[in-house]
């Protein structure tokens, strides 16, 4: 299972690189929830609250 260790390193990575969920997302051929899963995974996801 290293491949999927590593694309969630790499998902962490460009996340951390300031690369939106969506490109990440279009670039692995992932969906944008399986994205922000391994994020919150790898405690890396900062979800923005949303003020209106």
């Amino acid at each position: 299972m290293q491949a999927l260790s590593d694309k969630k390193l790499i998902v962490k990575n460009l996340f951390l690189s300031d690369i939106p969920e969506e490109f990440i997302a279009m670039q692995l051929d992932l969906d944008i929830p399986t994205v922000v899963s391994i994020l919150k995974e790898m405690n890396a996801y900062r979800a923005e609250s949303i003020t209106a």
